[in-house]
């Protein structure tokens, strides 16, 4: 039983070897913000602990760090847009270039005064959807994805953010039974190639859901085909289509979107400077 801040983040610090000294210490504060309300000040300050402040089994979960379990699925959380979203193995953690995303099609739907009807295809953990749900109250959002699992997770995490996202099972790659159009169609599909693993962390090839991830080396392009087919029948023809993409398949992916038809077609960089957003309007 640790009884002061410092010393119990020295302890964690000290034994999870898995990451660099700048991400233990950052795992350490979040372990501590999480489970103990303790801020980076009170480490500054060595607060004590209260003898009767329940505790985790801190060994326990430094070998799970040390394992590279994701921090997130070890508290079970993590933060997208400002809002805290549950995740689990059946989920991808949500990345900070997906907030992108989101800001992008805010910022170009926030003058609109009449309602707009977003789709967002394979949505997980919910996060894309749920965060455009709070930040348009003019917004009507549907978040689909293949997985019951990913289903559950976004309707906990709609629940507890107070979102009224309609969560459907649909498959892009095989359903054709939806009638009906969409001002906007959004999608973050998988988009990796099985050949890329290679370069990955160990975090996420063991511990995130393949699923979500990997696309077959033969066709990396198969979900932005279908989500283009898609658009076309069901994106209304002021509509947009804004995607995550692979940085390696910018060019092609807006090529793909310009042969269906598109009039607009961009490829947007994220905070790195890579390719990462196609943005696809139907008519210019």
């Amino acid at each position: 039983m640790f009884t002061s801040a410092k010393s119990l983040f020295d302890y964690i610090v000290q034994n999870v070897t898995a990451y660099s000294s700048k991400e233990t210490k950052a795992m350490a504060f979040m372990l501590l913000e999480h489970y103990l309300r303790l801020r980076s000040v009170d480490v500054m300050v060595d607060k004590p602990i209260s003898a009767d402040e329940s505790q985790p089994n801190w060994d326990k979960i430094i070998e799970r760090l040390n394992q590279s379990e994701p921090i997130q699925h070890i508290i079970g959380a993590t933060f997208f847009c400002g809002l805290e979203f549950k995740v689990s193995p059946s989920v991808l953690i949500p990345r900070p270039e997906t907030e992108e995303l989101v800001r992008l099609i805010v910022k170009d739907c926030f003058w609109e005064e009449n309602p707009v009807k977003i789709v967002d295809i394979g949505t997980g953990s919910g996060c894309i959807a749920i965060a455009l749900d709070r930040f348009m109250s003019f917004a009507k959002v549907w978040g689909w994805d293949v997985s019951d699992e990913a289903l559950t997770v976004a309707r906990e995490n709609a629940h507890r953010l107070l979102s009224e996202v309609t969560f459907e099972k649909y498959d892009i790659l095989k359903d054709t039974s939806f009638d009906g159009q969409f001002d906007v169609v959004v999608s973050n599909p998988p988009y990796i190639t099985y050949a890329e693993q290679t370069s990955m962390q160990p975090n996420v090839l063991r511990f995130e859901p393949h699923l979500a991830l990997f696309v077959e080396d033969e066709d990396p392009l198969l979900f932005y085909r279908a989500i283009a087919d898609f658009c076309t029948k069901h994106l209304k023809t002021d509509g947009t289509c804004y995607l995550e993409i692979n940085e390696l398949f910018g060019e092609v992916v807006k090529q793909l979107f310009l042969e269906k038809g598109f009039k607009k077609v961009e490829v947007i960089q994220d905070m790195y400077g890579k390719d990462r957003i196609v943005k696809a309007q139907l008519s210019a």
